[in-house]
C-alpha cells in the first residue's frame, strides 16, 4: 500500500470514530476551481463557510479522479487530516469528472467524453473526433474518398476518364461529415 493510500484509509477509519467531522452543506456560487480542484461550502446550520476543500484525496495528485460539482449543489465534506483538511466525499450533482492516469486523461460531462493519452485525442460530442496533433481521421479519409473520384486508369487508348460512380464518392463524403469532426 502506497503512503498515500494508507494516509487516505487512516484518514476514513478516523472518520468513523468522529463522525462530527463529516458535514454536508452547499457548493458556494463561484467556487468550484477545476484548476487548483477545490470548492468552497456552506456548512447546513452554521455560519461562514470553508473555503479550499479539496476535491481528491491527494492535492495536486497526476494521477486521480476528481467531481466537480455543480454550484449550489449538496455536497457532504470530511476531514481526512484533522481539522482544516477538507475533502469532498459525495456530490448530489456533477458538472464534471476528470480521470487521470500517467500521460492519459478523460473528461465526461454534458457535451461528451474526451480521451487524451500524449498527442492522441479521441472525442465523443455531437460528432466523433479522431485526431493526433498533425492528423485527423476525418481528413485522411475525407483525402481517399477525393483520392479515389480523380482515379483515372491507363489503357491502350489512353488514359480512362473519371470514375462512373464518382456521384456515390461524393455521397459518402457528405456522410463522413454527419459522423466525424474535422
Amino acid at each position: 500500500m502506497t503512503k498515500n493510500a494508507a494516509k487516505i484509509s487512516e484518514g476514513i477509519r478516523a472518520l468513523t470514530k468522529r463522525p462530527y467531522e463529516i458535514m454536508s452543506g452547499s457548493v458556494v456560487a463561484g467556487s468550484v476551481d477545476e484548476v487548483n480542484q477545490t470548492i468552497s461550502v456552506i456548512p447546513d446550520g452554521l455560519d461562514g463557510k470553508i473555503e479550499g476543500v479539496m476535491l481528491g484525496a491527494v492535492s495536486a495528485a497526476t494521477d486521480c479522479m476528481v467531481m466537480l460539482p455543480k454550484e449550489g449543489s449538496h455536497v457532504v465534506i470530511g476531514s481526512v487530516d484533522g481539522p482544516g483538511n477538507w475533502i469532498l466525499l459525495q456530490p448530489s450533482e456533477v458538472t464534471k469528472v476528470l480521470v487521470s492516469i500517467g500521460n492519459t486523461s478523460c473528461t465526461i460531462s454534458e457535451s461528451g467524453v474526451q480521451i487524451e493519452s500524449g498527442s492522441t485525442v479521441f472525442k465523443v460530442e455531437s460528432l466523433i473526433k479522431i485526431a493526433t496533433a498533425s492528423e485527423s481521421m476525418y481528413g485522411i479519409l475525407n483525402d481517399l474518398i477525393t483520392a479515389i473520384t480523380l482515379i483515372t486508369v491507363p489503357t491502350s487508348t489512353g488514359p480512362s476518364g473519371l470514375p462512373v460512380n464518382a456521384a456515390s464518392f461524393n455521397t459518402i463524403a457528405t456522410r463522413l461529415s454527419n459522423l466525424l469532426n474535422a
